[in-house]
C-alpha cells in the first residue's frame, strides 16, 4: 500500500509518500551515517518483511528523499510485544529533525494505525525513551496512554559485528483502535 500525502495549504510540508521499504531503501534508512551501526538490524528486519512478521514503513519527499520512518512488529515470542492478530508493536520511530513538528509524525502514525485496522489488530503498543519528551507529549496527542515502564535494557551486533548493549529505560504506551 502506498499512500501520497498532498499539503493542504502551500506554506505546508511539500508532497510525502508513505510506502513500505523495499531493499535498496536500507542505506537510507541510516541517515547519512547517523545509524549506521543498526545495518544488520535493518538487515535482518528487512528479511522479517518476507515472513510478515515485520512492516518497515518510510515517507520520502516527491525527489525520493527519506524524511521518517517507522517498524511495526506483528507477530513475536513476546506477546506483550505483538499477539497475532491482536496486538502490533510499534518502533523505531523516527522523523528526521528538519522536518519534525510539520505533521508528518501524526501522519505516520494515522498511517500504521488505519492499516493495523485493516489487518484486523485491535491495539498498538509502544516504547518510547522517558528522556525522549517530544515524542511522549506526541503519543500522548494521538491517545496513547501510559502503561508502566521497561528497563529498555538490549543488544544488538552493530555494522562491524561488535555487540553493543543499550541501556534506554523507557515508557511503555498502549492504544485501542477504533475503526472510524
Amino acid at each position: 500500500m502506498r499512500k501520497t500525502v498532498k499539503p493542504k495549504s502551500p506554506t505546508e510540508t511539500p508532497s510525502l509518500v508513505i510506502r513500505p521499504a523495499i531493499e535498496s531503501d536500507l542505506p537510507a534508512l541510516e541517515w547519512d551515517g547517523a545509524y549506521m551501526r543498526f545495518r544488520r538490524v535493518y538487515a535482518n528486519l528487512f528479511r522479517d518483511t518476507q515472513s510478515g512478521r515485520i512492516l518497515m514503513w518510510i515517507v520520502t519527499t516527491s525527489q525520493d528523499e527519506m524524511v521518517g520512518q517507522v517498524f511495526v512488529m506483528l507477530k513475536s515470542k513476546n506477546l506483550q510485544s505483538a499477539s497475532d492478530r491482536r496486538s502490533a508493536y510499534v518502533f523505531s520511530f523516527r522523523i528526521k529533525p528538519h522536518w519534525r513538528n510539520k505533521g508528518i509524525g501524526k501522519r505516520l502514525m494515522n498511517h500504521v494505525e488505519e492499516d493495523l485496522l485493516m489487518r484486523g489488530f485491535t491495539y498498538v503498543t509502544l516504547n518510547v525513551a522517558k528522556e525522549n519528551l517530544s515524542a511522549l507529549r506526541l503519543y500522548q496527542r494521538l491517545g496513547y496512554t501510559v502503561i508502566g515502564s521497561r528497563a529498555g535494557i538490549w543488544s544488538y551486533k552493530d555494522h562491524q559485528g561488535q555487540v553493543q548493549h543499550v541501556n534506554e529505560p523507557a515508557w511503555r504506551m498502549i492504544k485501542e483502535l477504533c475503526p472510524h
